[in-house]
């Protein structure tokens, strides 16, 4: 007698786990979409003000509001990079529900957003802003306009493809 064999889908400890994994991807991609309207407001904000300081970098309260927005956004650019990363890269890589070529895409992308975070992290550490010469500011807006573009890339481009991905294949497997 011959046995029929079927796979179920596993999880690495080896048990099958169907009736948890839609609730888990649902809550994924509420969980970063809630994040991705905060980012997308933060993103308009920092925008306006890096324009703002790149058009006039004497201007004392452009500075500070463009400092002020940076923060804000590093405070939660991190955790979000963070989720996307473990959660819903990871998942939709394993599961096949990303293309080769998206994932691809991503990983640039994201590689481009630590090093504009990092260099502006650093510069930012460094010296006092209040003391900084109208160059350095001038720079520092160029830099922030520079992370916009590419975060507004993210969250308006790729986020919802991922998002819709990892939606229906999480749905098609419950």
């Amino acid at each position: 007698m011959d046995a029929t064999q079927f796979t179920t889908p596993m999880t690495p400890c080896g048990n099958p786990l169907p009736e948890l994994e839609v609730p888990m991807v649902n809550t994924m991609a509420r969980c970063l979409g809630s994040q991705n309207r905060k980012l997308d407001r933060l993103i308009m904000q920092l925008a306006f003000a890096a324009t703002r300081l790149a058009g006039d970098p004497e201007a004392v309260t452009a500075n500070q509001r463009a400092v002020e927005v940076w923060d804000e956004i590093r405070r939660d650019l991190w955790s979000h990079l963070q989720t996307e990363d473990e959660l819903v890269l990871s998942w939709g890589e394993a599961h096949h529900a990303i293309s080769g070529g998206l994932l691809d895409t991503l990983k640039s992308e994201r590689q481009e957003i630590r090093e504009l975070v990092a260099a502006l992290s650093a510069s930012s550490s460094s010296q006092d802003r209040e003391l900084q010469t109208a160059e350095d500011r001038s720079a520092f807006a160029q830099a922030l306009l520079a992370l916009t573009r590419t975060l507004d890339s993210h969250v308006e481009r790729y986020l919802p493809s991922i998002l819709r991905a990892v939606s229906h294949k999480g749905a098609s497997r419950g």
